[in-house]
Protein backbone atom coordinates (compact mmCIF):
# COMPACT_ATOMS: atom_id res chain seq x y z
CA UNK A 1 0.00 0.00 0.00
CA UNK A 2 1.43 3.37 -1.08
CA UNK A 3 0.54 6.36 1.04
CA UNK A 4 1.18 9.73 -0.53
CA UNK A 5 1.49 12.83 1.56
CA UNK A 6 0.90 16.15 -0.11
CA UNK A 7 1.39 19.07 2.25
CA UNK A 8 -1.34 21.67 2.22
CA UNK A 9 -0.66 25.40 2.09
CA UNK A 10 -0.38 25.75 5.91
CA UNK A 11 2.12 22.87 6.16
CA UNK A 12 4.23 24.42 3.40
CA UNK A 13 4.27 27.79 5.20
CA UNK A 14 5.26 26.08 8.48
CA UNK A 15 8.02 24.18 6.69
CA UNK A 16 9.40 27.41 5.22
CA UNK A 17 9.30 29.09 8.66
CA UNK A 18 11.12 26.16 10.29
CA UNK A 19 13.78 26.18 7.55
CA UNK A 20 14.19 29.94 7.93
CA UNK A 21 14.69 29.55 11.72
CA UNK A 22 17.27 26.77 11.20
CA UNK A 23 19.19 28.88 8.67
CA UNK A 24 19.09 31.92 10.99
CA UNK A 25 20.41 29.88 13.93
CA UNK A 26 23.15 28.32 11.79
CA UNK A 27 24.16 31.77 10.53
CA UNK A 28 24.33 33.19 14.07
CA UNK A 29 26.35 30.21 15.31
CA UNK A 30 28.71 30.53 12.33
CA UNK A 31 29.43 34.15 13.24
CA UNK A 32 30.00 33.21 16.88
CA UNK A 33 32.30 30.29 15.96
CA UNK A 34 34.22 32.52 13.56
CA UNK A 35 34.58 35.18 16.27
CA UNK A 36 35.81 32.56 18.79
CA UNK A 37 38.33 31.23 16.28
CA UNK A 38 39.57 34.77 15.50
CA UNK A 39 39.93 35.54 19.23
CA UNK A 40 42.04 32.41 19.67
CA UNK A 41 44.22 33.39 16.69
CA UNK A 42 44.64 36.87 18.18
CA UNK A 43 45.73 35.41 21.54
CA UNK A 44 48.37 33.30 19.78
CA UNK A 45 49.92 36.53 18.45
CA UNK A 46 49.75 38.40 21.77
CA UNK A 47 52.15 38.28 24.66
CA UNK A 48 51.12 38.35 28.30
CA UNK A 49 52.22 41.09 30.72
CA UNK A 50 54.98 38.79 32.01
CA UNK A 51 58.11 37.62 30.19
CA UNK A 52 58.47 34.58 32.51
CA UNK A 53 54.93 33.45 31.73
CA UNK A 54 55.53 33.89 27.99
CA UNK A 55 58.61 31.65 28.15
CA UNK A 56 56.82 28.97 30.16
CA UNK A 57 53.73 29.04 27.94
CA UNK A 58 56.01 28.38 24.95
CA UNK A 59 57.01 25.06 26.59
CA UNK A 60 53.38 23.85 26.73
CA UNK A 61 51.77 21.49 24.22
CA UNK A 62 50.95 23.50 21.07
CA UNK A 63 47.26 22.59 21.49
CA UNK A 64 46.91 24.57 24.76
CA UNK A 65 49.27 27.52 24.27
CA UNK A 66 46.70 29.95 22.83
CA UNK A 67 44.10 29.19 25.53
CA UNK A 68 46.74 29.56 28.25
CA UNK A 69 47.76 32.98 26.88
CA UNK A 70 44.10 33.94 26.66
CA UNK A 71 43.67 32.91 30.31
CA UNK A 72 46.57 35.09 31.52
CA UNK A 73 45.54 38.08 29.35
CA UNK A 74 41.86 37.89 30.31
CA UNK A 75 42.70 37.55 34.02
CA UNK A 76 44.51 40.90 33.79
CA UNK A 77 41.91 42.64 31.58
CA UNK A 78 38.71 41.29 33.12
CA UNK A 79 39.66 40.55 36.73
CA UNK A 80 42.52 43.00 37.25
CA UNK A 81 44.68 40.05 38.34
CA UNK A 82 48.23 39.63 37.04
CA UNK A 83 48.86 35.90 36.87
CA UNK A 84 52.28 34.39 36.39
CA UNK A 85 52.76 30.88 35.02
CA UNK A 86 55.11 29.33 37.58
CA UNK A 87 55.33 25.85 36.11
CA UNK A 88 54.50 24.41 32.69
CA UNK A 89 56.16 21.47 30.92
CA UNK A 90 58.11 19.21 33.28
CA UNK A 91 60.32 16.43 32.02
CA UNK A 92 59.90 12.97 33.53
CA UNK A 93 63.26 13.41 35.31
CA UNK A 94 62.09 16.71 36.85
CA UNK A 95 58.86 15.04 37.96
CA UNK A 96 60.79 12.22 39.67
CA UNK A 97 62.99 14.76 41.49
CA UNK A 98 59.89 16.63 42.71
CA UNK A 99 58.21 13.38 43.81
CA UNK A 100 61.23 12.48 45.97
CA UNK A 101 60.90 15.73 47.97
CA UNK A 102 59.57 14.96 51.43
CA UNK A 103 60.01 11.24 50.78
CA UNK A 104 63.57 10.13 50.02
CA UNK A 105 64.93 13.70 49.89
CA UNK A 106 64.51 16.36 52.59
CA UNK A 107 61.83 19.00 52.15
CA UNK A 108 58.07 19.31 52.00
CA UNK A 109 55.97 17.02 49.77
CA UNK A 110 55.06 19.07 46.69
CA UNK A 111 53.46 16.47 44.43
CA UNK A 112 51.67 13.13 44.61
CA UNK A 113 52.43 12.33 40.96
CA UNK A 114 55.35 10.21 39.82
CA UNK A 115 56.89 10.66 36.37
CA UNK A 116 54.27 10.05 33.68
CA UNK A 117 51.36 10.56 36.10
CA UNK A 118 51.32 14.36 35.84
CA UNK A 119 49.81 16.24 32.91
CA UNK A 120 52.78 18.61 33.29
CA UNK A 121 54.90 15.79 31.80
CA UNK A 122 53.03 16.17 28.49
CA UNK A 123 52.84 19.97 28.46
CA UNK A 124 49.10 19.77 29.17
CA UNK A 125 49.19 21.42 32.62
CA UNK A 126 50.46 24.62 34.15
CA UNK A 127 50.46 26.34 37.54
CA UNK A 128 49.78 30.03 38.16
CA UNK A 129 50.02 32.55 40.97
CA UNK A 130 48.83 36.13 41.27
CA UNK A 131 51.63 38.69 41.40
CA UNK A 132 50.81 41.82 43.40
CA UNK A 133 53.37 44.53 44.19
CA UNK A 134 56.07 42.19 42.94
CA UNK A 135 55.12 39.37 45.33
CA UNK A 136 53.44 36.01 44.76
CA UNK A 137 50.09 35.63 46.55
CA UNK A 138 49.78 31.91 47.28
CA UNK A 139 47.17 32.44 50.03
CA UNK A 140 44.83 34.30 47.76
CA UNK A 141 41.16 35.25 48.24
CA UNK A 142 40.84 35.42 44.43
CA UNK A 143 41.39 31.70 43.74
CA UNK A 144 37.71 31.05 43.04
CA UNK A 145 37.56 33.87 40.44
CA UNK A 146 40.77 32.61 38.86
CA UNK A 147 39.48 29.03 38.87
CA UNK A 148 36.16 30.06 37.29
CA UNK A 149 37.93 31.93 34.49
CA UNK A 150 40.17 28.94 33.78
CA UNK A 151 37.18 26.59 33.69
CA UNK A 152 35.32 28.92 31.32
CA UNK A 153 38.22 28.41 28.90
CA UNK A 154 37.94 24.62 29.11
CA UNK A 155 40.61 23.88 31.71
CA UNK A 156 40.19 21.48 34.61
CA UNK A 157 40.98 23.29 37.86
CA UNK A 158 42.90 21.60 40.68
CA UNK A 159 40.90 23.67 43.17
CA UNK A 160 37.88 21.46 42.43
CA UNK A 161 39.65 18.23 43.29
CA UNK A 162 38.31 16.36 46.31
CA UNK A 163 41.33 14.37 47.53
CA UNK A 164 44.05 16.98 47.09
CA UNK A 165 43.14 20.59 46.28
CA UNK A 166 45.73 22.23 44.03
CA UNK A 167 44.43 25.75 43.43
CA UNK A 168 47.33 26.98 41.25
CA UNK A 169 46.94 23.99 38.87
CA UNK A 170 45.10 23.94 35.51
CA UNK A 171 45.14 21.20 32.88
CA UNK A 172 43.50 19.90 29.72
CA UNK A 173 43.15 16.13 29.38
CA UNK A 174 41.71 15.93 25.85
CA UNK A 175 39.76 12.92 27.13
CA UNK A 176 42.97 10.99 27.87
CA UNK A 177 43.93 9.47 31.22
CA UNK A 178 47.59 9.86 32.14
CA UNK A 179 48.10 6.09 31.68
CA UNK A 180 47.03 6.42 28.02
CA UNK A 181 49.32 9.42 27.56
CA UNK A 182 52.21 7.47 29.12
CA UNK A 183 51.67 4.58 26.65
CA UNK A 184 51.62 6.99 23.70
CA UNK A 185 54.72 8.73 25.04
CA UNK A 186 56.69 5.53 25.63
CA UNK A 187 55.66 4.03 22.26
CA UNK A 188 57.12 7.04 20.45
CA UNK A 189 53.80 8.54 19.36
CA UNK A 190 55.07 11.98 20.16
CA UNK A 191 56.99 14.92 18.83
CA UNK A 192 59.62 15.74 21.41
CA UNK A 193 57.78 15.96 24.72
CA UNK A 194 54.36 16.35 23.12
CA UNK A 195 52.10 13.33 22.63
CA UNK A 196 50.38 13.13 19.24
CA UNK A 197 46.63 12.78 19.69
CA UNK A 198 45.81 11.56 16.18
Amino acid sequence: MNIKFTPNRTAKILLVIVLFIIIAIAYKKRKKLKKTAMNTINYIKQKTWDIYSNRRIDTLHPDIRAKTKEFIIRAEKELGIKLRVTSALRTWQEQNRLYKKGRSVSGKIVTNAKAGESYHNYGLAFDVVEIKNGKALWNNPNWQKIGNLGKSLGFEWGGDWKRFKDKPHFQKRFGKHHTTLAKLYKSGQRKGNYVLFS
